[in-house]
């Protein structure tokens, strides 16, 4: 396909997925949405090399790295430390979804299956590398239902998720308007928060500070993260990296918060890292689809079921909320850049005023991504390198 052509079908896509995401008030994401029509489209003659045609794909294969950066920059080293209870739950709600889909699926299902979609489920895109060498050398079949379970889980996570961080932001208006956050509103609203004390690098004058300057930083911090992931064989994923650099340049004094955005790269950088979300949608066909129907519900009942539990429970141990709890277990199943889209679209949608939206962003996002990190980048991979010699 023409490559303008393509871009602008995905544009379109993208743009319909964003007017009924704001139309359903969040509860219908725009992963959600592109991820149907895409799957209609393929299904009736869209060109699976609609995303390599547009160039989005290799564009993101070097942005995504920046990207990662600039989300590091959004959280703060000190909300990192003080969200410990957030990595405990993800920890053992992540750990439930890979052991109960196992365990229990294999009494309902194939051994293969439930084996494979363990640690896809805990974890997604990064589990599932991890097993593709594997996964190949069982069969096409095989190959061909881990993918299955790949493209399905963001699926029914996306609107899961958006349905109950929708639920927290509502209480968490509620304690706005009562006054209970008064004093988180003034100081993240004003931007007055007190300066890292790890800051030693001075401020370049305003003037100065323009897009390509910004997001020349990005670069260079990605760039160390891709050296700092190679002295490691990859055995740490360079994207974990990337993220944590984000955190630490930024509390440095070396990056600003939110970097990507005040350099206006931002939504054309994001559009781009979706397509590696919606490519797997190519490879399907709806008889495939059909017969695998089954043991794919099993698999997702299965995963929800023991994440909710384990989560709820963690979540009452630390007074948590059991719809927050459940939505930081929920992202196993599609992580970046789903836990930064969703509290997003939610605080959007829910606040009423800029103040209100931040002040929500600022409560759910850190922990949204802290949590998508723990579950994506380190459970599952771990559960996957360990299960991957079980095939």
């Amino acid at each position: 396909m023409n490559g303008l052509y393509a871009l602008t079908i995905i544009l379109v896509v993208y743009a319909i997925g964003d007017f009924i995401a704001t139309k359903s008030k969040a509860i219908i994401s725009m992963l959600f949405v592109a991820s149907i029509l895409f799957a209609i489209g393929f299904w009736n003659g869209l060109p699976a090399t609609i995303f390599q045609d547009s160039t989005l794909q290799l564009f993101a294969s070097v942005t995504v790295g920046l990207m990662l950066v600039h989300m590091g920059t959004t959280i703060k080293l000190k909300e990192l430390v003080a969200e410990w209870k957030t990595v405990v739950l993800v920890l053992c709600s992540t750990i439930g979804i890979c052991l109960g889909v196992y365990f229990i699926g294999q009494l309902i299902i194939e051994r293969y299956e439930a084996l494979i979609a363990a640690p896809i489920v805990g974890g997604g895109v990064v589990a599932f590398l991890v097993m593709s060498e594997a996964l190949q050398k069982a069969g096409a079949n095989v190959v061909l239902f881990g993918s299955m379970v790949l493209i399905l889980q963001g699926v029914i996570g996306f609107p899961i998720a958006s349905i109950l961080c929708k639920k927290e932001a509502l209480r968490l208006r509620g304690m706005i308007r009562n006054g209970q956050l008064i004093a988180d509103a003034v100081e993240g609203a004003t931007g007055e928060t007190k300066k890292s004390r790890l800051k030693f690098i001075p401020d370049v004058p305003e003037k100065y500070r323009g897009a390509n300057f910004m997001l020349a930083k990005l670069a260079v911090v990605a760039c160390l993260a891709q050296y700092l992931a190679n002295l490691t064989g990859n055995k740490v994923n360079m994207l974990v990296i990337c993220l944590l650099l984000g955190v630490l340049f930024h509390e440095f004094g070396f990056l600003e918060e939110g970097a990507m955005e005040k350099a206006n790269g931002f939504t054309f950088v994001i559009g781009a890292v979706l397509t590696n979300v919606f490519a797997n949608l190519a490879n399907t066909t709806p008889g495939q689809l059909v017969s695998m129907i089954k043991p794919m519900i099993i698999i997702f009942v299965i995963g929800l079921a023991s994440c909710a539990l384990i989560s709820i429970i963690i979540g009452k141990i630390f007074g948590e909320s059991w719809y927050m709890s459940f939505a930081l277990g929920v992202t196993a199943l599609f992580g970046f850049p789903g836990t930064y889209i969703v509290p997003s679209e939610v605080a959007k949608a829910v606040g009423e005023t800029e103040e209100e939206q931040h002040i929500i962003l600022q409560h759910i996002m850190p922990r949204m991504l802290i949590a998508g990190m723990v579950s994506v980048s380190i459970v599952s991979v771990l559960f996957a390198g360990v299960m991957v010699n079980w095939i």
